[in-house]
């Protein structure tokens, strides 16, 4: 009976929430799902409950040194020999087995929470999309708020019925190995912003990818468990210490947060093999080791999430009232930017040497190129929207200016909004490398940058030329086509043995410039920009001769049928 007043306020709350509960939470599911939790929970407990000695050995959970006349020629790091105490019992270290029990259930929680969440969302979303009944939704009188919430909230409501049955022993094992019960929450806390970042980028990576069809939720949920594999083996400390820009990829990690935890133990750090670099103090952001404490470290990690998660509010907003809108407004785009590159930067300047800031800034560059190709899908209008502002535009009584428009209108073509992004990324990191130690390397990093960011311009002229085309299936065209012109390069130098340091030119045209800066001559540099300006321009002009002949065919065809 309360659970049928609960459900009933929740449809009174969100009405989307109470359908995807209604259809999910019956009885059957129910007992699927608790047994399922259950009985993994059972199995966790009996494999760790198996690692525990039985006789006097040498065990990660003793705590006794070796004997000298026992295992001579046995090298031990540490106290792991097992004893027995007066009653014949062998003495445990029991904190750092429930511990370890802890650490695997918080590992094993967050794969399951982000990657299963992600794909059952993807698989909600596109089959929605199929048939057609998101139109429907997108009719109703809720707001796109409500609607993506209850989505959130409801889709994924027996993968979080199964983590809550198995929240109890969780937190009894972290009380068990003494870690503060303030920690766990904050780390919980962690987890369900991270949780709220991913389901969001699952939602606005159904909306703008409708064309991969069935293969949605495989390849979203596919890249969550890559991106997630990658900041955990980072996180561990396996390639090395904080110390480059790829340290920001922990900051989209939930489990990043688990040394806290861990230290807060006491247990001697001979006895903990999670973690191998140096530790969280090591991470700063321009300088300052904001991470150093749990509760800042926490809290800052939370506020990192909210800020990428409100961006991509705005994106589902947009797309859910408007299908062929944009995903992102020109203007929401510059203040992206430069968030984008202001927090990345941060990470960039940790090692401020000239060898350590060189190969952060080629690291960054790299992130540029991720941002900037996620930038094009956002940007980038297709065929009928550009058809419709060619032909319209002229019709429009408060008409702006043509710069105007290119700069902020979102039906007009994405390449001067791209161009403006780019600008802004230069005027911040032009000062920075100015005035940075790199000596010498000043001026042929900065180049190196700004041929970057030229090449990325290029990729958003292809990929706007090609949605242009009269294609049914021109975002895969559009996509491919990107794809190509930043792979093949890469293949023929390999295929040709062409390293940066035989031809510095021809790498000034792959996706990054700036490995190859340190070889090119003031004269190279030179002739590959005037070379990218020279593709661009010829673009440009080409793409806009299409525009016109498009407004122009539209007209005359009107024309006729008159």
């Amino acid at each position: 009976m309360m659970a049928s007043r609960l459900i009933d306020r929740i449809g009174e709350f969100n009405p989307q929430l109470f359908r995807e509960i209604k259809g999910r939470l019956t009885p059957r599911n129910l007992l699927v799902t608790a047994a399922t939790s259950f009985v993994g929970q059972l199995l966790i407990f009996l494999y760790f409950t198996a690692l525990l000695p039985t006789k006097e050995t040498f065990n990660r959970y003793c705590t006794g040194a070796r004997p000298a006349d026992v295992y001579p020629n046995y090298y031990s790091t540490g106290n792991d020999y097992c004893i027995r105490d007066l009653t014949g019992q062998i003495m445990l270290l029991k904190p750092l087995w429930w511990l370890d029990l802890f650490f695997a259930l918080s590992i094993m929680g967050i794969f399951a929470i982000l990657i299963i969440g992600s794909y059952v969302l993807i698989a909600d979303l596109s089959k929605e999309e199929s048939r057609g009944t998101l139109n429907f939704i997108r009719l109703s009188p809720e707001m796109a708020k409500n609607i993506f919430t209850g989505k959130i909230f409801g889709v994924p409501i027996l993968l979080y019925t199964a983590i809550g049955l198995a929240a109890p022993l969780h937190i009894v094992a972290g009380l068990k190995a003494h870690i503060p019960s303030h920690l766990i929450l904050g780390f919980y806390g962690v987890v369900v912003a991270a949780c709220a970042f991913f389901y969001c980028a699952s939602l606005v990576f159904t909306l703008a990818t409708g064309w991969l069809g069935g293969f949605q939720s495989w390849l979203g949920s596919g890249l969550v468990f890559l991106f997630t594999f990658s900041a955990m083996t980072f996180t561990s400390g396996s390639f090395g210490g904080y110390s480059t820009t790829f340290d920001w990829l922990n900051l989209l990690y939930p489990g990043f947060v688990l040394p806290y935890l861990v230290k807060a133990t006491f247990i001697a750090p001979a006895k903990i093999s999670y973690f191998n670099n140096g530790g969280l103090s090591d991470l700063t952001w321009y300088g300052h080791a904001l991470w150093a404490n749990a509760f800042t470290g926490m809290g800052f990690i939370i506020l990192h999430f909210s800020l990428w998660t409100y961006a991509l509010t705005k994106a589902l907003k947009r797309r859910f009232y408007n299908p062929l809108a944009t995903l992102l407004s020109k203007s929401q785009s510059y203040w992206l930017t430069a968030c984008f590159t202001f927090v990345g930067m941060g990470f960039t300047l940790q090692n401020v040497t000239e060898k350590t800031l060189l190969t952060n800034l080629s690291i960054f560059n790299a992130f540029l190129v991720v941002f900037f190709l996620i930038l094009i899908v956002c940007l980038s209008p297709h065929r009928q929207v550009l058809q419709d502002w060619a032909r319209y535009r002229h019709q429009e009584k408060n008409r702006q200016s043509l710069l105007k428009e290119l700069a902020f209108g979102d039906k007009s073509p994405s390449t001067v909004c791209l161009g403006l992004n780019l600008l802004i990324v230069l005027a911040f990191v032009t000062p920075i490398i100015l005035l940075s130690p790199l000596k010498e390397y000043k001026l042929s990093g900065l180049a190196g940058f700004f041929l970057g960011l030229n090449m990325m311009l290029i990729y958003g002229v292809v990929s706007q030329w090609l949605l242009l085309q009269k294609n049914s299936r021109r975002a895969i065209v559009a996509t491919s086509g990107v794809a190509l012109i930043m792979v093949a390069p890469l293949l023929c130098f390999g295929a040709l043995g062409i390293a940066p340091g035989d031809n510095a030119f021809v790498w000034t045209f792959s996706v990054l410039p700036i490995v190859a800066i340190e070889y090119a001559s003031k004269t190279t540099i030179a002739l590959a920009i005037f070379a990218q300006w020279t593709v661009l321009a010829a673009m440009g002009l080409h793409m806009t001769k299409q525009l016109r002949q498009a407004g122009a065919s539209a007209s005359k065809v009107l024309m006729a049928t008159n």
